[in-house]
């Protein structure tokens, strides 16, 4: 697949990295970028993750444009979309997203299908760092990225992105919103919400911090993920991650109970279970 000019709205860690992917693998002649500050803008240009870019200008950043990546955390998403409306009049126009949750968002595209077309994205790759100096070229190659379709998404429009993902070394998978919602809840939402609250958890015992071991780091790690970022997603997909807590404290009260009642033979059957499934899936 080959685009002419693909825009890029928010070039972070994920729109650098689609920028540095597009570029490096000749998938767009042109990137250009949309940033909310003037720094942001110099630094993506630096980092090669762009060709050129405009600050807050959305006009004549999509004029003409192939594609457009709305790469802003998923609480901007829906004021992008509109801003997009404004200024963008072609049913071919193609918009996508990559944010982490898609049912809000897919729905609420839907009220723009007469400007555009609309795809929901979510490359499951990515890192606890934030910024485009970790962007990488490389980021998705060999990750998979889940597409999304509303009531009026076009087949040939999922074929696009599936290819232009394909483009950028990604294998694609098509399913509804609603499906992806639930299971990134249990998937990505949920560990998150655990590492957080071990970091928590520990934290408070402040002479611990000498003694935290690879499995405290390990187990932690995505806690210093953006916390602002991943507040917004929780919320975006609440009764999910509701229900995939829940799930979770069913198993550790499971394990609790094995521990307070001394039932070492069901404890161990249970973590050899874990330990089982774990080693199957990744």
């Amino acid at each position: 697949m080959k685009l002419k000019k693909a825009v890029i709205i928010g070039v972070g860690l994920i729109g650098g990295s689609i920028g540095k992917a597009l570029m490096e693998r000749k998938v767009a002649d042109e990137v250009v970028g949309v940033c909310r500050r003037q720094s942001s803008l110099d630094r993506a240009v630096k980092n090669r993750a762009l060709s050129s870019g405009y600050v807050n200008t959305y006009g004549e950043a999509v004029a003409g444009a192939d594609v457009v990546f709305i790469a802003t955390p998923v609480h901007t998403v829906k004021e992008v979309l509109e801003s997009l409306a404004d200024v963008i009049e072609d049913r071919k126009a193609l918009v996508t997203d990559v944010g982490s949750t898609k049912k809000e968002i897919v729905d609420y595209a839907e009220r723009f299908k007469d400007r555009f077309s609309f795809v929901g994205g979510h490359p499951l790759a990515g890192s606890e760092k934030a910024g485009v100096e970790y962007s990488a070229a490389g980021l998705f190659q060999d990750s998979l990225c889940i597409l999304t379709r509303g009531e009026s998404t076009r087949e040939e429009d999922i074929e696009r992105m599936r290819a232009l993902w394909q483009a950028m070394g990604a294998a694609v998978d098509v399913i509804t919103p609603a499906q992806h919602d639930e299971m990134l809840s249990f998937t990505s939402h949920l560990p998150h919400v655990v590492a957080y609250a071990l970091a928590l958890a520990v934290a408070r015992e402040q002479e611990y911090a000498r003694y935290v071991s690879t499995g405290f780091k390990d187990t932690t790690r995505i806690a210093s993920s953006d916390p602002v970022l991943w507040g917004d997603i929780f919320m975006s997909n609440r009764d999910n991650v509701l229900k995939s807590i829940g799930r979770f404290k069913e198993v550790f009260s499971g394990l609790e109970d094995d521990i307070r009642k001394d039932l070492g033979e069901d404890l161990k059957k249970k973590l050899k279970t874990c330990k089982k499934l774990r080693d199957e899936i990744i």
